[in-house]
């Protein structure tokens, strides 16, 4: 009975036991990382890039691709501008809608998920801020 209740007790170092608290909160931190930011933003930036795909594949971007890249080329910038003032006129409204939502949506959560991104990794490092509120 004695020998049972030894092992039943655990002595830990503070050393040990900052250590563990550490791997506890950096396991905490991946999972809400994963959980709240990557697989949401992810998400979404995969299904604007799917729908900014249709949207494109519709129009035909390789001619104006090349007309744009004409225009730069020959430095004739308010030929540029006329250029695409008549490509967005002559686009459907529907498509130039569908193309710039999506564009601006997988921007905004591709921006979201960098930001997030670098400061999961830089804080990794110094999460001395999160251990001095568990005791």
């Amino acid at each position: 009975m004695q020998n049972m209740e030894n092992t039943n007790k655990i002595n830990w170092s503070d050393l040990e036991l900052g250590a563990f608290k550490s791997r506890v909160l950096r396991r905490v931190h991946f999972i809400w990382f994963l959980r709240k930011v990557f697989i949401p933003a992810s998400f979404v930036v995969a299904v604007s890039g799917l729908v900014l795909y249709y949207a494109i594949a519709a129009q035909n971007v390789a001619v104006i691709i090349g007309n744009l890249s004409a225009r730069i080329l020959s430095y004739d910038f308010s030929g540029l501008i006329n250029y695409l003032f008549v490509a967005v006129e002559k686009t459907e409204w529907d498509l130039f809608a569908i193309s710039a939502s999506a564009t601006l949506l997988a921007l905004y959560f591709g921006r979201k998920l960098v930001r997030e991104s670098i400061g999961y990794w830089t804080r990794s490092t110094g999460m001395a801020f999160s251990q001095k509120n568990i005791r």
